[in-house]
Order: structure tokens, then sequence, then C-alpha cells
């Protein structure tokens, strides 16, 4: 026995030595045995609508909830790296400048160790949850299990409360967790079913005239906002690709009819439903997308259109989501990667203050977590601030037709998150958008200065002339003058969850040391004028008609359509013109982009039209949270550069393309003449480029190829002096069947030889006779030799020439064009068959 103990030490030496010099191991975060009997509050994960005057008691302990999700944060090192790698994703001297990242290579730099996802794992099924996803970022685990699992596990209380008319449930309390898993988680999601509604400003279905009433249609947006030019420039959103999120299916035939009314090529978008939910029109949900499906694809014309959406999960309803929502959607777009740009019109106060209905700190930090990861992929997130002034978290759900503000100042999330770009909402001012009469469209739609007046034609829809002065969208007045209105103004104010990022100064911009709101803004009144769209969402369980004859029937005077307005216009249009934008500058996406738009601004001349006059000032009831005795209003007003109103302004799409192009210091532009290249293993494929001069430029272009596909090789062209195409040839490789070369087998049976051997000395070392436990120590050596040996069998390429040939899949190639301090890029698709 003294003998096996003796050698005990050694062998645990020799074996950390191999085992050090075989991994370089990410440290893991969880550094202890987690344990249930030692847990730890997790504060900030109380939703904001979950207060005791709706409280009805304790939930039914055997209800199931879905998709119950542990968030876990970085660590200080990680958090630090990632910062410093957004930051020079974006400096345009560093070599990491728009390097952008998958989500498998974030997720190995910055998401948890899949030795602690095993140990988290391992402990919810200790507590009978079922595991039902990993998010790909390795940040997340979701889960199913009942309420009283969760609530034995996580040490709180699930009740059930009547906000409105609706009974939902809650967590009425911080949720615990072990000690172990305290310094890296935060967040619990789902511990609710509050979503998050839809808040587009959608006014009845109109079958009147067209002719004679003033409407955004697609053309008009693209004369008022300068898009124009740009489609004249071939931007016309082709190979970009857009992502939209939502909570509802939408019908097909209303983004049809919405293209053909438009005259609009067919373009139909992409639906991606959410796992484990089903497909299905929610009244309200559904009308908000058909908005931002239309509108984005209206004006990144031959865009990609990708929704994403949540359906139900089994056993809820629309109003009743215990399971997926549009935020599963957002982190979905971002994990996957689906799109450079992605838009969301939804949105929820931050909450945070004494009976504020907000999503809480720890639920907003989440999603910067994924917003942040969408910018080091290159993604770009663009949200509505929200369509009740300075006051978001009004109306709540205890009252949606509230008419006065009662929980003070609030922000919108996710607007309100630094990397994330918040549109406001604009009016067109005075008399340049005619005469207003309660809600009904506008009837001095005549001739004018901005306007056309093409009363009574049958063959054009847009009639905008040029861009049309701006005050801030504030329709609160009127619509509390009629039936059912509410607060109807742009969202903006300092959010109390961020502090102000280093990029975000300027005229105007406050200094309170606080993320402010919005960033940009655009035309949002449904009154002063309103947007065309097509739905047959209601608003309730019944559907109605839905263009079928376009905006104008045969006569060219009755249509059938929707007149939509309000924040949630602001986001997709903007978003298209980013696409409109990236693929001008053969950009493989552009991240954060907020830093570049405060640049913008303070440049000569400006991408944007400044918006001074008019205010988001909405009533609250005297002596509330912010409304002292004696005041009647709260909110901001607009002002010279930045505002909390209208951010820098409205944008003018084509200066803001020019003054992107100036910062690539680039004379020429790169365009992939198609999306993607097929090819079968073995084979190659030339993969075509268009290469544009700029007026003036004279260089000489050399290229590059970054081609991620094993085993596959890209020829770059010659250099140019002059516009033209150019070919890429990608060279694939076949499968072949290989051997063991006699080097490889030589070293493995060295290092098959070098752990028994080494083993072997300590044993003779520590032995002067046999023994019955020397005898099985020695066939432990034995049984190491032949599992190192097998082993080295198995080490993969580097001890066989056999290959499996490049890989099938799809591919991301992108190419670069060099002429000194000038560059410029384009990406395509490489499907290998």
């Amino acid at each position: 026995m003294r003998l096996v103990k003796s050698t005990v030490p050694a062998l645990l030496i020799i074996l950390s030595f191999f085992s050090g010099a075989s991994y370089a191991a990410t440290p893991d975060r969880i550094k202890a045995e987690i344990n249930s009997g030692q847990m730890v509050k997790l504060k900030g994960n109380v939703h904001g609508l979950a207060q005791p005057r709706f409280d009805l008691g304790r939930a039914d302990s055997s209800k199931m909830m879905h998709d119950v999700t542990l968030a876990f944060r970085p660590s200080t090192a990680q958090q630090q790296d990632l910062d410093n790698l957004l930051a020079q994703q974006q400096d345009r001297s560093s070599p990491k400048y728009h390097k952008w990242l998958t989500p498998a290579q974030f997720a190995d730099r910055f998401g948890m160790t899949r030795g602690d996802i095993q140990r988290v794992t391992a402990w919810l099924q200790s507590q009978g949850f079922a595991v039902t996803s990993v998010a790909n970022n390795r940040n997340e685990i979701s889960f199913d299990g009942t309420v009283s699992q969760v609530e034995v596990s996580f040490h709180t209380e699930i009740h059930n409360y009547m906000v409105g008319s609706e009974v939902h449930f809650a967590n009425a309390t911080n949720p615990s967790v072990p000690a172990a898993l305290a310094g890296s988680a935060f967040s619990i999601s789902h511990l609710h079913d509050f979503a998050p509604k839809p808040r587009a400003t959608i006014r009845p279905h109109l079958t009147s005239y067209i002719s004679g009433n003033h409407f955004m249609a697609p053309g008009d947006f693209a004369t008022i906002y300068d898009v124009a030019p740009l489609y004249a420039a071939g931007s016309d959103g082709t190979g970009q690709k857009i992502a939209i999120v939502g909570q509802s299916s939408v019908s097909t035939r209303d983004l049809s009819n919405f293209r053909s009314a438009a005259g609009l090529s067919a373009n139909t978008p992409q639906m991606t439903v959410l796992p484990a939910t089903t497909s299905t029109r929610c009244p309200g949900d559904e009308g908000e997308s058909d908005l931002d499906l239309e509108w984005s694809g209206g004006v990144a014309k031959n865009a990609s259109i990708i929704f994403v959406y949540a359906g139900l999960s089994a056993g809820d309803s629309c109003t009743n989501r215990n399971g997926k929502t549009v935020w599963d959607a957002l982190q979905y777009a971002v994990d996957n990667k689906v799109a450079p740009f992605i838009s969301t019109s939804y949105g929820f106060c931050e909450g945070g203050a004494t009976g504020q209905s907000g999503v809480g700190l720890a639920f907003a930090q989440q999603v910067q977590g994924w917003v942040q990861q969408g910018n080091t992929q290159g993604q770009t997130v663009v949200a509505a601030s929200g369509d009740s002034g300075a006051a978001d978290c009004d109306p709540n759900s205890t009252d949606p037709n509230d008419t006065s503000a009662t929980q003070g100042f609030a922000v919108d999330v996710p607007a309100a998150i630094p990397e994330v770009t918040g549109m406001g909402g604009n009016t067109f001012a005075g008399d340049a958008a005619g005469t207003v009469t309660g809600t009904s469209p506008n009837t001095n739609a005549g001739a004018s200065t901005y306007w056309s007046g093409t009363t009574g034609s049958t063959d054009t829809i847009s009639s905008a002339l040029s861009y049309i002065p701006e005050d801030a969208w504030n329709d609160t007045a009127a619509d509390l003058a009629s039936p059912g209105g509410t607060l109807s103004a742009s969202g903006g104010g300092a959010s109390i969850f961020f502090a102000k990022p280093t990029w975000q100064t300027g005229t105007g911009v406050p200094a309170d040391g606080k993320r402010d709101v919005p960033d940009l803004s655009i035309a949002a009144s449904p009154n002063h004028d309103g947007y065309l769209m097509c739905s047959e969402d209601s608003g309730s369980s019944q559907t109605q008609a839905s263009c079928a004859a376009g905006f104008r029937d045969a006569a060219g005077v009755n249509g059938s359509f929707t007149v939509v307005g309000g924040t949630s216009v602001a986001a997709p249009t903007f978003s298209a013109i980013l696409a409109l934008i990236n693929q001008s500058l053969g950009s493989p996406g552009l991240g954060n982009v907020n830093p570049n738009l405060y640049q913008f601004a303070s440049s000569s001349p400006s991408a944007f039209h400044d918006v001074t006059s008019g205010n988001n000032d909405v009533p609250c009831t005297s002596g509330t949270l912010n409304c002292p005795a004696g005041t009647t209003q709260i909110g901001f007003s607009a002002g010279t550069g930045y505002d909390q109103v209208t951010g820098l302004g409205s944008v003018d799409a084509d200066k803001l393309a020019t003054a992107w192009a100036g910062t690539t210091s680039s004379g020429f532009t790169l365009a992939s003449t198609a999306a993607s290249f097929s090819v079968t293993q073995g084979a190659s494929v030339n993969a075509t480029v268009n290469v544009a001069f700029n007026s003036g430029f004279t260089g000489t272009v050399t290229f590059t190829c970054t081609d991620p596909a094993p085993g596959s090789v890209c020829t770059i062209p010659p250099q140019i002096n002059a516009a033209g195409q150019v070919s890429f040839n990608i060279t694939t490789t076949a499968p072949t069947v290989g051997s063991l070369r006699p080097s490889d087998q030589g070293m493995q049976i060295f290092y098959a030889s070098l752990v028994p051997g080494l083993l072997g000395l300590v044993f003779t070392a520590g032995s002067r006779r046999r023994s019955l436990s020397g005898m099985r120590f020695l066939g432990l050596i034995v049984v190491l030799g032949f599992s190192t040996l097998w082993l080295a069998s198995c080490g993969g390429s580097s001890n066989s020439n056999a290959t499996g040939g490049t890989t099938k899949g799809s591919y991301t190639i992108t190419v670069k064009g060099t002429s000194g301090t000038a560059t410029s890029s384009t990406t395509f698709q490489l499907v290998v068959q």
C-alpha cells in the first residue's frame, strides 16, 4: 500500500503536465459548488406592474412556467475586453475596425465556459426543471418548471395580479440564487407574463377618397427625406437584410397589397416563428407588424425583410403570454445573427421609481447584453422611443385610456440603451401639412409649396415635392379631445439606468451624466400626415378589407386603407435608410451607429434637419411623481441642436450617406453582383464584383479576399485603375481518403510509450518487491498506455493526411479593395454543395 500512496502524487503531476500542455482553458466563473443552502438575492428583478394594489394572492403551485431564463453577465475581465472591442470596431485607425464576430466567436470570448454551463444545467435539473435551451452566446439558460419549483428553488413567491381587466402572474419578490452563482447571475426573466403592447397609432379603417387628402406613401417618404438620390445611384436594398421583430403572425396578402398599391415589385418577407410557439394572429400586434414590414420594405425596396416573431405557447393567449414574447424575438435575431439591421417598435418604460410600471434594472441590462453582442457582430438595433411623450410609463395597463400622467418622467427600453438608436417623432409644421379636423385625414391638400396636389390622378400616389419643415410630434391635445384619446407625443428624456456614453456630446446635449433619448426623429403624426398601410387588423377579433383594390380603385378615387403614425414608423424606416447606406458603402454591417450620428451632427453640411419647435409635454396629475402641486404638465421642449424630444433632428438620407462615405476615405466602392455563389466540392466558381470609381478618383485598386471555407483557395484578380467588373476565383477541395504518415505513427508510439514509461520509472523506483497492489498499479499503467495510443490515433488532421474536402455549407466571403488609404469591401455567400 505504501507503494501506491507514494506514486499517486507523481501520477497527478505527470497527468497535469500533459493536461496543461494540451489545453488553454478559459477561466470558469463558477468557483464553488452550487449549493442551495446559501442563497443571495438578485436585485431589480420584480416587474413594475407586480404591485400590492393589484395582488390577488398566490398563483396555483402546479401551474407550468415556460422559458424561465437565467442570465449571466460577463466576468469583469470579459466586460472590459468587450468594451475595448466595441470601441475598436468603431475606430477607423484600429485593425479591428468593422471586424465583426460570429455568435460562436462571441460565446468563446465573452460567454460562460462549457463546464460552467454543464454545472448550472445539472443544478437546475436537480431542482426538477427541464432545461430547454442554452443561448448561442452561452450567457443564458432557459428551462420549464412549475410555480412550486420556481418558488422553492429561487426563494420567491409567484402571485396573480389583476391589472386593468386582465389577470397576470408575476414574482412578488426578488428571486435568489445559490451563492456560487451570485457573482455571475444577475437576471431571471419570464417569471411573469407581462408582454409589451403594440403602440402604433392606427386611425379608423378608411374607404373614403384618397384624392383630396394628403397621406404618406413610400414615394413621398423618399422625396421628403432625400432617399431618392440613393435609389438613382443604385442603392435600393439589393443584397441587404433587415430583421423585424414582433409577436403575431401577419397576412401576406396585406403585405403584397401594400407593395402593389405603392407601385413596388413583389418581395415577400421571410417568416421565422420562434421554436416552441404556434403561429397566431393577435389583434393590435398584427397591425404593428404590418406597419413595420410594409414600411421597412417600402423604403429599402429590394432588401430581404426577415420577420422574426414569437407565436403562442400551449395554453397562452394574445394578452397572457406564459412563454415567448417580442423580447425573445429580439434576442433570437441577435443570437442567430439574422440580419445586420434589426428594427423593433415595441418597448416598455424603464421603471425603477416607486410605483412605476417598468421592466426593472436587471432586465434592461439583460437586453443591453443582447445589443452589445449584436454590435460586435456588426448588427445595428433601431427602436421606437415611445408615444407617451416624457411620461413613457403612462398610460399603463391599469387604464389604457388614461388622460393624465401619474408615474413621472420615464424613457423606453430598448431605446434608452446606449448601443440602440432611439427614434422619436415629428409632425409637419403649420399649413405645410394641410388642415386637420379631429382625427380626420388632411383635407386642405391642394397644390402647395410642398405638395403637387394630384387630386383625381389615377397613376400618381406620391405627391410630395421636397423636404417639409417639421415640429416635434405632439398630438396629445387633439387626441384627448376625441373619444378614447390618449397621450400621443414623441418619447424622450433621460435614462435612470444608463450613464451618458462618451460619444453623446454636442450642442444641446444635457450635461446630466445620463443617456438621453431619442437620437433622431422622423415624421410620426397620423394627422400631419399619416402613413398609408394595408392591414386586415381592426384591433379586435374582426378582420377587415385590406387594400384589395389598392389605395385607389379603378376609378381613381375610392380605396381601402389604414392610416398610421407613432414612433413605430420611425424605427423601420430609419433601419431601411441604414440598409441603403450600408449597400452604398459595400459594408458587411455598421454595428453601433450612434457615435457616427453625433459626429455627423457637428459637421457641415449637416446630415440632419434640426427641429427646433414643439415639445413632448403631456398632462400630469398634480401631486404625483414629478408633478408637484400646481403643476399641470411634464415634458421637454425642442431647441437648437440636440433635444430630448426630437434628438438630433430628422434625417437627410443622401447627405447622411455622403457623410458616411467620407469616413471610409474611399474614392471607389465594391458591390457583389449576387448575394451568393454556389459551387460543388472540388470545383471552382468565379464570384464577380463591380468596382465603381467616384468622380475624380484616379488611383489603382488592389484586392484581398477573406475566405473562411476550409480547404478552399480564393484567387484575387489583378489590380485595376479603371472602373469595371472583377472576378474572384474560389477553388474548393474534394474529399480524399488518406493514410497515416510514418512520422505520425512514430510520434504516436513515442507518446504512447512516454506516459507509461515515466510511470514505470516511478513504479520501479518505489518498488523493492512485487505485490498484488503493485501489479494492479502496473496494469493501470498499461491501460494508460493503450489509452494514449488510442487518443493519438484519433487526433484529427494533424496526424493524418485524409481530408473531408471543403465542408458543405454557407460561408460569408469578404473581398476588399485598397488604394492608398482608401478602402472598400463587400460580402457574399459561398454555398458549397
